[in-house]
């Protein structure tokens, strides 16, 4: 009489399933990289838009006043997400363009992000009866690295 002997099912060993594991582990760690990174830069690019937005408003406004001297931002009506409150010299130290006049320093907050801004204006040597305004404004970013947006507008003055 013949033995036949059964085919056993073969399976996967130990160190296949550990393997398999080992190399999901990478491509999972390498996606969560991939996506913090990629909310870090979008965060960045946000609070970027939000800068440039309060210093068109602020320069916008500035301009509706015809380039006055008196300027107060403060007094200025913006949208709800828009608050402007001003803060002492003392907590800016922007470097200031050679001839410009020191308007004041503002806190601004725009959809909970806080920024720092710091309004200049001189007198235009190039085009008559025409001012320079000069808005810079600065913030934190998520590693406490100091940032900074700068805008400058030029507007015809009353005469």
């Amino acid at each position: 009489m013949k033995l036949r002997r059964q085919n056993k099912t073969q399976a996967f060993t130990l160190v296949e399933c550990l393997v398999v594991m080992l190399i999901l582990m990478i491509t999972f760690s390498g996606i969560m990289g991939f996506r913090y990174f990629s909310v870090l830069s979008a965060e960045r690019a946000e609070t970027q838009l939000l800068a440039a937005r309060a210093a068109v408003a602020i320069s916008e406004a500035w301009r509706a006043r015809k380039g006055a001297d008196d300027f107060d931002p403060t007094q200025q009506s913006f949208d709800d997400h828009f608050q402007i409150l001003p803060v002492s010299l003392a907590v800016l130290k922007a470097t200031s363009p050679s001839g410009a006049l020191h308007l004041g320093n503002y806190q601004v907050e725009i959809e909970g992000r806080q920024f720092q801004a710091n309004l200049m204006y001189q007198n235009s040597t190039d085009v008559p009866n025409a001012r320079l305004l000069h808005v810079v404004l600065m913030w934190q970013d998520s590693k406490q690295m100091r940032q900074q947006f700068h805008l400058s507008t030029l507007t015809q003055t009353q005469t």
